[in-house]
């Protein structure tokens, strides 16, 4: 039941050339349902079991988390109540898809993107690529967990058991809102520095590049950065506790963009192409 996905860049391709991996995925969930046990028989073939440090699960899934209070119409110029609403506004969307650069001291290492909404077949996928171009696809499917597979230093697709904080971190939803959320939650100095346009790249899957009127909010605040050690086969998570930052919303309170970075250059963009009801 080993299974190996193709590899190939998503910015750059046509919806209907992309990988056939979700046939891949559905042989792979229709043999789980045949084995009674679940995964214990099917870890050796998956290379699962013990992938890393295990990790608390007492937390809730994101999807599980309860949503924030809605703050309402909120005035810009209150910056935490407004920030608050796009939060929220992220959570809500039916369909969301981030496109995403990182760099580490002031070079870019890694790129990628990610995406979760109804119209899905995964609850999340996400594909980076590192800077020595390694490339990594990451799933979270419903029942059946967090599953990873990479060029380098995986044999083919498993299943993270137990799953480490990056992995979790990593592999579901949260990877689209946990930033936003930290920043929401813990930002210093948050002050509005007036509206700015935005103009956003082409997103995955094919959506188009946008030009959005938007609040520029700046700041600083703890984040997290994820990545991917090719040695070990292991997703990481670096701590980066004093990030500035700089946060667009645009005029619907929708987040458009949010750059952050350390005084030793460590640090994200993400272009957020959310779609709204």
């Amino acid at each position: 039941m080993s299974t190996s996905m193709p590899f190939t860049e998503p910015a750059e391709q046509d919806p209907s050339a992309r990988p056939d991996w979700p046939l891949t995925m559905l042989m792979v969930v229709a043999c789980l349902a045949i084995i009674a046990s679940g995964w214990g028989v099917s870890r050796s073939a998956l290379d699962g079991g013990s992938h890393g440090t295990p990790a608390s699960v007492e937390e809730p899934s994101p999807q599980a988390r309860p949503p924030r209070e809605q703050p309402g119409d909120a005035d810009p110029a209150d910056a935490e109540a407004f920030l608050e609403g796009a939060a929220e506004e992220l959570k809500t969307s039916p369909s969301v898809q981030v496109s995403y650069t990182q760099h580490t001291q002031g070079r870019e290492s890694g790129r990628g993107w990610a995406r979760a909404g109804e119209d899905l077949d995964v609850e999340f996928e996400h594909y980076h690529r590192t800077g020595k171009d390694v490339e990594v696809f990451r799933y979270e499917l419903a029942g059946t967990g967090y599953l990873m597979t990479a060029e380098k230093g995986l044999d083919g697709l498993t299943r993270l058991e137990p799953p480490t904080e990056a992995d979790r971190w990593l592999c579901s939803v949260e990877f689209l809102l946990g930033t936003l959320d930290a920043l929401v939650e813990s930002a210093v100095g948050l002050e509005l520095m007036g509206t700015e346009e935005v103009r956003l790249p082409r997103g995955p899957e094919g959506i188009p590049a946008s030009t959005h009127t938007a609040y520029r909010y700046s700041g600083s605040f703890p984040a997290s950065m994820g990545g991917y050690d090719t040695d070990t086969g292991h997703n990481t998570l670096t701590r980066l506790p004093d990030a500035e930052f700089d946060l667009w919303v645009d005029e619907d309170g929708h987040p458009r963009r949010l750059s952050y970075e350390t005084a030793d250059g460590d640090g994200e963009t993400y272009d957020y192409h959310a779609v709204a009801d």
